[in-house]
């Protein structure tokens, strides 16, 4: 699990921590259910009636409790699961924590352990937009629709003391920056800054207690390049499908694209300095929703901007039409 030495986000953010262990105090008990998925547990949070069934998947070294501003309201509309990945949060840690196989995996076992019924809309912020991607080109038939909230555009690692983008680099470039400097594990963290002080108090407190024991625990020098190189073999996937034609990869599966920005013009559709670009392309049936001066976390600076557009998403599913724009 990295902390150091990668750079992520439509502004280059510095990713944060992710988890490394599983995470018991009673002092934070996790406010939904404990999935075993064989020989260890996985955190899933259900809230909210009807279908189809909403999963909200966090970025990086990001928590199922940072969904907390949009998960009622979008609950008001249908039913809505948050989770923590294997080793973040209430989540027991896995072999291959944060890499695309094992977090697909892990996503499918614990909602067919919970008896969560299929087709889902899956919700992906930052990083995991590659992981809702990876999912449905793995079990098609139950995804009902994807929604991306500022999906990661630039995702690099430092490489010799300098940023690339981690799509240019090979794989043997990725394995030289392992293991990581002791340098990289820094100071403890003592707050909860910019965006995540949005949080109600509580889960501040929660949250900067993960992110301590995170701490604690991570030796930067025993880091392994699974996770990127994982990532790096799902964003040249990514490319090649929009590469390959002009039709839509995903026909016509509702896609929902909320951003920063603005939605992507045809002659950036191709382009391999960002990846954001290509969502607007994916399907035929592609609503943009631009957040207008938003943070990288949409989902925590404009919240209802998420909540109205999953609500218009599963209003297009009940209704069979498609999503307006």
């Amino acid at each position: 699990m990295l902390r150091g030495g990668l750079t992520m986000g439509a502004c280059g953010l510095l990713l944060l921590a992710q988890g490394c262990c599983a995470l018991q105090a009673q002092t934070f008990p996790p406010p939904g259910k404990l999935i075993d998925i064989g020989g260890r547990r996985v955190h899933l949070y259900c809230t909210g009636a009807g279908s189809p069934t909403v999963i909200l998947t966090a970025g990086g070294g990001a928590f199922s409790i940072d969904w907390d501003l949009v998960q009622p309201g979008a609950a008001r509309t249908t039913r809505v699961c948050s989770w923590d990945r294997a080793g973040l949060g209430w989540s027991d840690s896995g072999p291959e924590d944060e890499t695309v196989e094992q977090t697909v995996t892990d996503l499918h076992a614990v909602l067919v352990a919970a008896r969560e019924k299929a087709p889902f809309v899956l919700v992906g912020a930052s990083i995991g937009g590659i992981f809702i991607q990876a999912y449905h080109r793995t079990y098609p038939k139950d995804v009902a629709a994807l929604v991306f909230t500022n999906s990661s555009n630039h995702v690099g690692l430092l490489v010799n003391g300098k940023p690339e983008l981690l799509w240019l680099l090979t794989g043997d470039q990725i394995r030289s920056a392992f293991p990581l400097p002791a340098s990289a594990k820094g100071n403890m963290p003592v707050r909860e800054g910019e965006p995540f002080d949005r949080l109600p108090a509580a889960l501040q407190a929660t949250r900067l207690w993960f992110d301590q024991q995170f701490w604690k625990n991570w030796r930067p020098e025993r880091e392994r390049p699974d996770e990127m190189l994982s990532w790096r073999k799902e964003f040249l996937k990514e490319f090649a499908l929009t590469d390959a034609s002009q039709d839509p990869p995903l026909g016509t599966v509702p896609v929902a694209v909320i951003a920063s920005d603005p939605a992507a013009s045809p002659s950036q559709r191709n382009s391999h300095e960002g990846a954001a670009a290509r969502l607007d392309f994916l399907s035929s049936n592609t609503m943009h929703v631009t957040a207008t001066g938003s943070g990288h976390e949409i989902h925590l600076y404009q919240p209802e901007a998420v909540i109205q557009t999953i609500a218009r998403v599963v209003s297009a599913i009940r209704s069979g039409s498609r999503l307006s724009h």
